[in-house]
């Protein structure tokens, strides 16, 4: 099977490249930078079962869909915060992107598709979530673009007979992450292993998976669930179970530096951001009725992304 990834490049979509190619099949990767930037794949750029294609996606889907029988879509605004000062980031690079792809996909039927979504279409809750959970109200424009693309995926699916599953995703670590809690508490504390500062209060919970299970997962459902006795357009929540708050995150990592006694310290009450979530807690029960299950629980992912990140950051030294 040759599988086209969508934002290749990225954090997530680096791993997902990686795994496919680990199963045997072979990939068309894309993403806008070029392949000398595409940092996260120099391990595998050269592997004859891999064509990576930079530039812009909306252009090239119609030259790339003959070729594959599967797209995995990741390629999306991923900077959470930054809706707040470009208002239209996400529904260029996550609403609109979609959109374009399922036209094409409509153009060439038969190819599945999986797409990322993500924990923050629950908006703010005071418990855990689950697929059944609603009103979905996001409380960020990311989550609101994200909930457009799965909205417009289902009806894709039941209007022009197409077939999707959507993966609501945790808050993914692991190695090779450019931005986010782990690496950015790790920078702070090697420059001042005493006070660590944090945003929000420092109550903030959410529920963290390391990408090796968020990836093998979404693979998994997947193919467990093609068949025709399954529904053409479905929903899986994806994380490792339980949530962590900010300030266990920070003792987590801190432990990794072997640091003890680090003082945390809120710089600020309430949200890390506008538009940020108090608490996520994924229920990911249907996953794993599929036979699916995380590896590592969501105090695990903090510490083993932890471990990588420092791993790589003494290897670039």
């Amino acid at each position: 099977m040759t599988t086209l990834v969508t934002g290749a490049a990225g954090f997530i979509g680096t791993h997902v490249v990686q795994h496919l190619l680990d199963t045997g099949r072979d990939v068309v990767a894309t993403d806008l930078v070029p392949a000398d930037d595409a940092t996260g794949l120099r391990g595998v750029i050269d592997d004859p079962r891999l064509t990576y294609v930079p530039g812009d996606l909306a252009g090239q889907l119609d030259a790339l869909l003959p070729h594959v029988e599967q797209v995995w879509h990741l390629a999306a605004n991923t900077d959470i915060p930054a809706g707040a000062t470009d208002t239209g980031v996400d529904v260029r690079s996550t609403t609109g992107l979609t959109h374009q792809l399922l036209e094409a996909l409509r153009r060439h039927p038969g190819r599945d598709l999986v797409l990322t979504s993500t924990s923050a279409v629950y908006g703010e809750r005071t418990g855990s979530a689950s697929e059944t959970s609603g009103p979905l109200l996001p409380r960020s424009l990311y989550g609101a673009g994200k909930l457009a693309a799965e909205g417009l995926t289902s009806a894709y699916c039941a209007t022009f007979g197409l077939r999707a599953r959507i993966f609501r995703l945790g808050n993914v670590l692991g190695g090779g992450m450019r931005r986010g809690i782990v690496l950015d508490f790790l920078r702070k504390l090697g420059e001042d292993p005493r006070t660590l500062h944090v945003l929000g209060d420092g109550e903030q919970r959410k529920s963290y998976v390391l990408v090796d299970d968020v990836v093998a997962g979404m693979r998994h459902v997947t193919e467990t669930t093609s068949g025709p006795e399954h529904p053409a357009c479905d929903v899986y929540n994806l994380a490792a179970g339980g949530s962590v708050s900010t300030r266990e995150v920070a003792r987590l990592v801190a432990a990794e530096l072997g640091l003890d006694g680090v003082d945390v310290v809120a710089e600020q009450g309430g949200l890390s951001w506008p538009g940020d979530q108090p608490v996520v807690e994924l229920v990911v029960d249907k996953a794993r009725a599929t036979g699916w299950a995380p590896t590592c629980t969501a105090p695990g992912s903090v510490s083993e992304s932890a471990r990588r990140l420092l791993a790589e950051q003494a290897v670039t030294a």
